[in-house]
C-alpha cells in the first residue's frame, strides 16, 4: 500500500515505524517488519472462532516493528484527553499485545513494548499529562509509553528525542561533551596551587575536611569557618 493511500492515523504510525528504524540503524540494530503481532488471531488458533478477536477487542491502526531483541507495539491514542476513551483505548492496546505474546518466544515476551501516539497538539495540553501517566505507568502485558506530539510539526523530532530517551534505545554513556575535573574534585592539585593569600595550613585543614567530613553537615560548616578563623595563627 502507497503512502498516499494510508488514513490519517495510518500514515502518523508509518512515520513513526520510519523513525524508530532510523534511530535503530544509527545504534546498528537490526530493524523488521513485525506485521505479524498485528494480526486478530493467536499463533495456531487456525480457523477457529475462539483463537480469534473482533476487531472492536482490538486498536485500529496498529503496526508492529522488531528492533534488535525487542518487539514494539504502536498505536493511537483518542483524540479528546478523555479518562474513559484512554482506559479503552488501553484495553484493546493489551489485546493486542496478548496476541502479539503468542507469536514471540518466552525470551522475546519480556522485551514486547508499546507507544502510543497522542494528537497533534497533545504535548503542551495539561489533560492530556495525567493521561499519559496513565498508561506509561500501565506495564500489564508490556511496557508502554506514550508520545504527546507538539503543536508544531517542526518541533516533532526534538519531542521524538526526548521519547527515544525515555526507552531501550536510550544511549545516556554516549556523549560527545568534552567534561573537565572540576577544581573542588582535584584536591591535591589545589593543595599544591593555593592562593598565596590563603595559609597553607587553612588549606590542608579544608582539604583534610573534604576528604574527611564529620557525620553532621553543621558541624563540617562551623569547621571550615573556624580553619578560616584561625588562619596564620601559630
Amino acid at each position: 500500500m502507497s503512502v498516499d493511500a494510508l488514513t490519517p492515523s495510518e500514515a502518523i504510525l508509518e512515520e513513526l515505524f520510519q523513525r524508530l528504524a532510523c534511530v535503530a540503524k544509527k545504534l546498528d540494530l537490526a530493524v523488521a517488519d513485525a506485521s505479524a503481532l498485528t494480526e486478530n488471531v493467536f499463533l495456531g488458533g487456525g480457523g477457529s472462532e475462539v483463537a480469534r478477536l473482533s476487531p472492536s477487542e482490538l486498536p485500529s491502526p496498529v503496526r508492529a516493528i522488531s528492533i534488535g531483541r525487542y518487539t514494539v507495539l504502536l498505536g493511537m491514542l483518542p483524540e479528546q484527553p478523555s479518562l474513559e476513551a484512554v482506559t479503552e483505548t488501553l484495553r484493546r492496546f493489551r489485546n493486542q499485545c496478548v496476541i502479539a505474546r503468542s507469536y514471540l518466544s518466552p525470551g522475546e515476551v519480556l522485551d514486547l513494548h508499546g507507544i502510543l501516539v497522542g494528537p497533534r497538539g497533545s504535548e503542551p495540553v495539561d489533560d492530556w499529562r495525567p493521561l499519559a501517566l496513565l498508561v506509561e505507568r500501565d506495564d500489564k502485558v508490556a511496557r508502554k509509553f506514550a508520545w504527546l506530539r507538539p503543536a508544531d510539526q517542526a518541533a516533532d523530532n526534538a519531542s521524538f528525542e526526548d521519547l527515544i530517551k525515555r526507552t531501550f534505545m536510550a544511549r545516556p554513556w554516549v556523549n560527545e561533551s568534552t567534561f573537565t575535573m572540576a577544581a573542588l574534585d582535584n584536591l591535591n592539585r589545589a593543595a599544591a596551587m593555593w592562593d598565596a593569600s590563603v595559609p597553607r595550613g587553612t588549606v590542608d585543614e579544608w582539604v583534610n575536611l573534604s576528604l574527611n567530613p564529620p557525620e553532621d553537615a553543621d558541624t563540617l560548616v562551623d569547621r571550615l569557618v573556624d580553619a578560616w578563623a584561625q588562619r596564620g595563627q601559630v
